[in-house]
């Protein structure tokens, strides 16, 4: 009962702060100037090839690996700051939370901004593009349906990255730490993998390895027709990845919480 009544309190807390409304304006800048871009381009060549609304929404699945990356964000937002800058805590609830309970429940209520952020996401992707392609008619069903089938296969990813995101939110008190390891985990390691198994190094344990990273899994969510792109393999690396994050992060937070 405390814990349910602590997540709500905080997710009102976490949906009213500043960086909630500078994420979704971010978002809905991404939106306009990408359906901007394919006006310009529909201006400058003359062609409709590749600017139909359609298009919008296959190059949005293209840019899955975006709120991968800001899912550090939505973690940030989910854990609060005090005036210095520093994780909250929050003395009066930890009498009355665990220290597991307070770190269920930020992972909670990260996911619970990322659902509301992705539903936010996907209503002004639809209408901007229907307005700025309201020449066309309707969008068709097939297209949302399509958009939809990916958006599920990279939920696990997505939820990987979240528990990365908490994981070190929780663990460093200093900001730059958390956000300089998820940037190890989720961008450089992956990038050196993907390097190293390139055709002219020849390293045949990258390549074999690089099948198991979640950028890798993100590269193929795009193409449902692709030989490697394997649905069940997708989604078992992003619940195996959130699994061991949540377990890593609530063995060292506990011990933390201990001294």
């Amino acid at each position: 009962m405390i814990m349910g009544k602590y997540i709500l309190n905080d997710y009102k807390r976490a949906m009213g702060s500043k960086w909630t409304r500078i994420y979704l304006f971010a978002g809905l800048a991404l939106i306009l100037l990408a359906n901007i871009a394919v006006i310009c381009f529909r201006f400058i060549y003359g062609s409709n090839e590749g600017t139909f609304a359609y298009n919008v929404f296959e190059y949005a699945s293209w840019c899955f690996l975006i709120p991968y990356y800001s899912c550090i964000v939505i973690g940030d937002i989910a854990v609060g700051r005090n005036a210095d800058g520093s994780a909250k805590q929050q003395k009066d609830v930890a009498t009355e939370l665990k220290p597991w309970q307070y770190y269920v429940s930020k992972l909670i209520i990260a996911i619970m901004l990322a659902v509301c952020f992705f539903a936010a996401a996907f209503i002004a992707l639809y209408v901007i593009t229907a307005l700025f392609h309201v020449n066309e008619g309707v969008i068709p069903w097939m297209v949302i349906r399509l958009f939809m089938n990916k958006a599920a296969v990279a939920l696990p990813l997505w939820f990987a990255g979240i528990c990365f995101a908490i994981m070190f939110l929780l663990l460093f008190e200093k900001r730059i730490l958390s956000y300089g390891y998820f940037a190890i985990i989720v961008f450089v390691i992956p990038q050196c993998i993907r390097i190293l198994s390139l055709d002219s190094f020849k390293f045949e344990f990258f390549r074999a390895v690089r099948r198991y990273t979640i950028t890798q899994s993100f590269g193929l969510v795009p193409y449902p027709s692709y030989p490697d792109r394997s649905v069940p393999l997708i989604v078992t690396i992003g619940i195996v990845y959130g699994i061991i994050a949540t377990a890593i992060g609530l063995t060292v937070y506990n011990k933390k919480a201990k001294i």
